[in-house]
């Protein structure tokens, strides 16, 4: 039985979640951050900015972290949501990340934890990283950044973004993991009390998806983060840019929703 297991688990890795989404016309790049020359913490992360792409605007961001190696990577985030950022006029970066292990959960493997929280705390640093280097590159309206998450990218996605809450705009997980021993280890701040959450996931996802992303939802209203929502929506373990564009668009400028009839080409 549990070799039967085994076989499903590396067959689901080895096709990994597939992207749904219509191919955008541009093209999506890698960029590294000068840590390493610097001595600061370095990042990778994949890009996509629209074909239409004008520096006469500032331009709403989205930070997207990828969910298991094998399964998710942060070129299949980039390009799930690479469509809608052509259509809506966004800039999209998705870092590559160190703690994002959903199949094998590091926090319920004796002697893993300790390991797990310093990537947790490097990916922090990476991630913070990468929004400044795109920062420096292009005009990002700093207050209008929505950092979100898919599967085992909810991780990071919950220890940056309650960490550091004013970097953000909205956090969303979209089919999420989370962990109490997470959470437990961060210090809730009236800022991120007040940060707007939103938690979804698919009716027919994993178990332990549906299970987490109720986990974390209650988590955070029992603790007075009275801006998390969530919602459960058709379907199985899928990214769905799309949802999560919906919830954040209402938070946007109307100068970022109109974005795309404002700017872009005939």
């Amino acid at each position: 039985m549990r070799r039967c297991l085994l076989l499903i688990v590396l067959a689901l890795l080895l096709a990994g979640c597939p992207v749904t989404q219509r191919p955008a016309p541009g093209k999506i790049r890698t960029f590294r951050t000068p840590g390493k020359e610097t001595g600061d913490v370095s990042a990778t992360y994949s890009i996509y900015v629209p074909t239409w792409y004008t520096d006469q605007t500032d331009w709403p961001l989205v930070v997207t972290l990828h969910g298991t190696y094998g399964w998710d990577g942060r070129r299949r985030q980039v390009q799930e949501w690479a469509y809608l950022a052509e259509e809506r006029g966004l800039i999209v970066i998705a870092p590559a990340l160190k703690s994002v292990q959903g199949i094998l959960r590091p926090d319920l493997m004796p002697g893993l934890g300790g390991r797990w929280h310093k990537d947790l705390e490097a990916d922090d640093q990476i991630i913070l990283a990468a929004i400044d280097d795109v920062s420096r590159r292009y005009p990002i309206d700093s207050g209008s950044i929505v950092l979100t998450g898919f599967s085992a990218g909810g991780f990071p996605l919950y220890h940056t973004g309650l960490r550091y809450p004013e970097r953000f705009q909205m956090l969303i997980a979209r089919a999420c993991n989370s962990s109490y021993d997470l959470f437990d280890r961060i210090t809730l701040t009236d800022r991120a009390r007040q940060l707007p959450i939103f938690i979804f996931w698919g009716k027919d996802d994993l178990k332990p998806i549906q299970d987490q992303s109720w986990q974390a939802f209650r988590y955070l209203r029992e603790r007075r983060c009275y801006g998390t929502k969530m919602k459960e929506v058709r379907g199985g373990h899928l990214r769905r840019p799309e949802i999560a564009y919906a919830q954040w668009s209402e938070l946007l400028a109307d100068r970022h929703r109109n974005k795309a009839e404002d700017f872009k080409k005939p």
